[in-house]
C-alpha cells in the first residue's frame, strides 16, 4: 500500500488488457486530489490471450476486484476501463454473454456495477505500469539478495516470506505473504527510486462519456 485508505475518500479503480497482460491499480480521491493506493498486474496464461478484447478486459476488472477485495468489500467504487461495451455489460442480459464472462461479471456486480469508460490516453497510471513493472521488479529481485534488512527480517519478524515470479520475467521477488496477498519486499538500494517513480505518476484524467 502506498498510502492508508481514508475511509471518507471516493474509491477508484482503474484496469487495462493488452494481448499478454493485465493491470491496474487502486486509487482515491479526497478534496479533487487522486492518489495511488496499490497496484496489480499479471501475466495472462495462454489460453486467455486467445479472449477477445471485451474478454481479456473484462478478465482485467474481474482479477483486480478480486484482488482487492479486502478493500474494496462494502465500498462505493468506480470502475474505468477504456473498452465502452464493458459499460453496457450490466444491462445486457448474461445469456448474451458466455459462462465464463457471465460469472465474471456476476462476481464483480457484488462489489460494484459501476463502470465508466476513460480514453486511452488518459490511462498513465496503468500504462507505465505496465511497462516499467518488470525493469523494476528485476532490479528489486537483484538487489534483494544482497539486502541486509531482508536477511534480518526473515529471521526476527512476524512476516512471512515467499518467492514469487516477476511478470514477464524468469526471475522471482521476495514477498510478505502475512496478510494473504503478496507484497513486495522493497530493498533500500532502490527503495528512494521505486517510491520516486510511483509518486510521480499522474492521476488519471477521469470524464465519463
Amino acid at each position: 500500500m502506498l498510502s492508508h485508505i481514508n475511509p471518507e475518500a471516493s474509491l477508484i479503480l482503474c484496469t487495462d488488457a493488452s494481448q499478454v497482460a493485465l493491470g491496474a491499480v487502486l486509487q482515491q480521491k479526497m478534496k479533487g486530489e487522486v492518489t495511488p493506493l496499490a497496484f496489480f498486474s499479471k501475466k495472462l496464461e495462454p489460453a486467455q490471450t486467445r479472449y477477445s478484447t471485451f474478454g481479456r478486459e473484462l478478465l482485467a476488472i474481474y482479477l483486480a476486484v478480486k484482488h482487492f477485495s479486502y478493500l474494496l468489500r462494502g465500498r462505493h467504487f468506480t470502475i474505468f476501463t477504456d473498452h465502452k461495451p464493458l459499460c453496457y455489460a450490466f444491462t445486457t442480459a448474461l445469456d448474451k454473454h458466455s459462462p465464463r464472462e457471465a460469472r465474471q461479471l456476476d462476481y464483480i456486480s457484488q462489489f460494484s456495477t459501476d463502470i465508466q469508460y476513460i480514453k486511452g490516453d488518459a490511462r498513465s497510471d496503468i500504462n507505465q505500469l505496465q511497462t516499467s513493472v518488470d525493469i523494476s521488479l528485476d532490479r528489486m529481485a537483484q538487489l534483494q539478495r544482497d539486502d541486509v534488512e531482508l536477511r534480518t527480517c526473515r529471521g526476527n519478524s512476524s512476516l512471512q516470506f515467499k518467492e514469487a515470479s516477476i511478470l514477464l520475467s524468469d526471475a522471482t521477488t521476495v514477498c510478505d505473504v502475512s496478510i494473504g496477498t503478496n507484497r513486495s519486499f522493497v530493498p533500500l538500494g532502490c527503495r528512494k527510486a521505486l517510491f520516486e517513480h510511483l509518486h510521480s505518476l499522474s492521476p488519471p484524467r477521469v470524464r465519463a462519456t
